[in-house]
């Protein structure tokens, strides 16, 4: 083991800090894609680091155990990894997968509540409208909301929160939802997501009616009656970053970067593989893979 095991992973953290705290210029559909790949590759990146160091530790603690570890899961080398850093990562990494795991639970188990709803009105006064997704979901919609809001408003938000199931913005939503309960110092990155995915929605909604001033004086309505919301599986029509939302919307619309947007989304994903992959050992598994397949002929 040496300081390159760590290197892309750190890599990998130092730009999920950045793009977490510093706007990307994008259109918000280009951002919420920038910011989900690169939340879940993190991610990923983290756990292969975390695993295959305490795989090296366990088989520094119990040499005669390595004989039974693929040649491609150690290092290649023959230092011992210390107890400072294999005990910790072996905790981390089983700590980090525990939490992802709850994490899923408590989604599925949102979701399939919502499901169970989506067929009639909620019986609240609380103004509600939810993007259920799957075959059997759709827009959740509470008694409140439908009193509160005049026809025209309610098609705003139909249109908003279709567009979150038309482009299955609950993906986008669950990538850095996971990344956060892995890594907690990702939530700055995960906040900046959930507000590009809102902010993608209001784009969509404001194309579709026509009046971006409406779009923001109907946001504003709804936020000012609804309640603080805790993350779910779906995206909540007045959750977080409202203000910035209304004041997006009152500017001028954001250019489509049809020709930026795809390529700074690749650029990033080339980099984020790259790294994700090498910490993953990959090269190592394919050559494995190679040679035990030459060895067979």
């Amino acid at each position: 083991m040496s300081w390159f095991t760590f290197l892309p992973l750190a890599v990998m953290l130092a730009l999920s800090a950045v793009l977490g705290r510093v706007p990307v210029p994008l259109h918000p559909s280009w951002s919420a894609r920038l910011l989900a790949t690169t939340g879940a590759m993190t991610a990923v990146a983290a756990l292969g680091t975390g695993v295959f160091v305490a795989i090296n530790y366990g088989a520094t603690l119990t040499p005669s155990a390595a004989a039974h570890v693929p040649e491609w899961a150690l290092f290649g080398d023959d230092r011992p990894v210390p107890d400072v850093v294999g005990l910790p990562a072996a905790l981390l990494t089983a700590a980090g997968l525990l939490a992802a795991g709850r994490a899923v639970l408590r989604w599925a188990r949102e979701l399939r509540a919502a499901r169970t709803r989506a067929g009639a009105p909620l019986e609240t006064e609380v103004p509600i409208a939810v993007a259920v997704p799957g075959r059997h979901g759709g827009v959740l919609l509470s008694r409140g909301l439908l009193r509160r809001l005049a026809a025209d408003e309610l098609h705003v938000v139909f249109q908003h929160e279709t567009s979150h199931l038309r482009h299955r913005h609950h993906r986008y939503l669950a990538s850095g939802a996971l990344a956060r309960a892995l890594l907690p110092a990702l939530r700055p990155l995960d906040r900046r997501l959930r507000l590009a995915v809102e902010r993608w929605a209001d784009e969509d909604a404001a194309e579709a009616v026509g009046d971006r001033a409406f779009v923001a004086r109907t946001i504003a309505k709804v936020a000012l009656a609804h309640p603080p919301a805790a993350p779910g599986p779906a995206a909540a029509f007045a959750e977080s970053g409202v203000i910035e939302r209304v004041e997006a919307l009152l500017d001028a619309p954001p250019a489509k970067n049809s020709v930026t947007g795809p390529l700074l989304f690749m650029g990033n994903g080339v980099v984020t593989s790259t790294l994700t992959a090498a910490t993953l050992q990959l090269d190592h598994a394919v050559a494995s893979g190679l040679l035990a397949l030459l060895a067979l002929r």
